[in-house]
């Protein structure tokens, strides 16, 4: 990526991976695999990894492709493996050859019996020319031991304590996008993944983390059910019925809920919002909420209360609260369901409230108050 602007890829169709320049100014490449967790693997002259590699090239790569055969097994020095590193010369090329050449000949294994064959079915020029364009690169980090490279790999992209969130939020895309595109090679559509894609995910995810900003990860997290909705015994759901707010602007309430009570918890678990911050904030959506739900004017004597009136003036309050611009955690977020998600986790917490006998009325809902109230929090 920093010297191959146009450098594009794909999976699962003339090899493992196929990475191409669509400009022409690099060699295309095809690159075989081998990823070893429960055993070490090998990369000794009689490799299976090595010899299925081989043969497969043989079979089906032209001669203008250079190979790769990317392994979790190490070579061990002076083998043919080791030889045809990077960093070879024709000598070690010729070398290389030599070692292979005797593995096949001597024929030990009969499992790859089709393998040495087609090799020594090729003249020693062409051996030798197949040879010169295979790279093996040994000793490539398992999965499970990635992530601590990955984060060192972005060490200049974000400060360190939210380099592993960009990460995850990388190699999720990433997971993402692979299946989308195993998916089209799958069906016989023609894709690539372009390594702009890739720069492209990097650079917005990084600007997600800078200090005015914050990544937003559950906009498409799946709606409630309406079955879902209406079984919800949430004490912020039973606020919104006090008001008798229409079932599918009840669903929509909890779906904000979960978005935001998801999104808060993640970016208090990956540091990036720091308890305080949260308190304040709320804090500032408690002011939002008073401007609009305290009393206008002194209420009247509880005979000359109208209960249906407060009910109705409770909703268009409600309504008008989630019409204001209310502020997001941060300048440049922009969402929508966090502040209006958070709003409901300060009713479900009883620190605020719709109906102007919210209190009473809930409390009398409750079989043990004392016990059973929710306690305020910062998630």
């Amino acid at each position: 990526m920093d010297d191959e602007v146009t450098l594009r890829l794909s999976m699962e169709t003339a090899d493992d991976i196929e990475f191409d320049d669509p400009s022409g100014i690099e060699a295309r490449e095809l690159w075989q695999t081998k990823h070893h967790l429960v055993r070490r693997g090998s990369l000794g002259n009689s490799s299976p990894d090595i010899w299925k590699s081989l043969h497969n090239w043989i079979e089906t790569a032209e001669n203008d492709c250079e190979l790769v055969l990317f392994s979790t097994a190490s070579a061990s020095a002076a083998t043919a493996a080791a030889l045809l590193a990077q960093s070879r010369t024709a000598d070690d090329v010729r070398a290389a050859q030599q070692q292979l050449e005797a593995v096949a000949r001597k024929a030990g294994n009969d499992d790859h019996a089709a393998y040495y064959t087609r090799f020594l079915d090729l003249t020693a020029d062409q051996r030798f020319e197949l040879l010169c364009r295979v790279t093996i690169l040994g000793g490539a980090s398992r999965a499970t031991d990635m992530t601590d490279q990955l984060v060192a790999s972005v060490r200049k992209t974000v400060p360190a304590l939210r380099r592993r969130a960009l990460v995850e939020r990388l190699r999720g895309w990433w997971h993402a996008r692979a299946i989308q595109h195993l998916d089209l090679i799958a069906t016989g559509s023609i894709d690539w993944i372009d390594m702009v894609e890739v720069e492209n995910q990097l650079h917005r995810i990084a600007q997600s983390l800078r200090d005015e900003n914050l990544p937003l990860d559950y906009g498409d997290l799946p709606e409630p059910t309406p079955e879902e909705a209406a079984q919800d015994d949430r004490v912020f759901v039973e606020q919104l019925r006090l008001i008798m707010l229409h079932h599918e602007r009840i669903r929509m309430a909890v779906y904000d809920h979960n978005r935001a009570f998801e999104q808060r918890s993640r970016w208090q678990r990956e540091h990036l919002l720091d308890p305080e911050h949260l308190k304040d904030y709320d804090r500032l959506l408690v002011e939002e909420w008073k401007r609009v739900f305290l009393p206008i004017e002194e209420p009247p004597s509880a005979d000359e209360q109208d209960e249906e009136a407060s009910r109705r003036a409770a909703l268009n309050r409600y309504m008008a609260l989630g019409q204001r611009p209310l502020p997001e955690v941060r300048p440049e977020v922009r969402s929508g369901y966090i502040p209006l998600g958070s709003l409901h986790i300060l009713a479900d917490r009883l620190e605020i409230g719709w109906h102007p006998d919210w209190l009473r009325l809930l409390t009398d809902r409750l079989d043990s108050p004392e016990s059973e109230m929710p306690q305020p929090g910062v998630a």
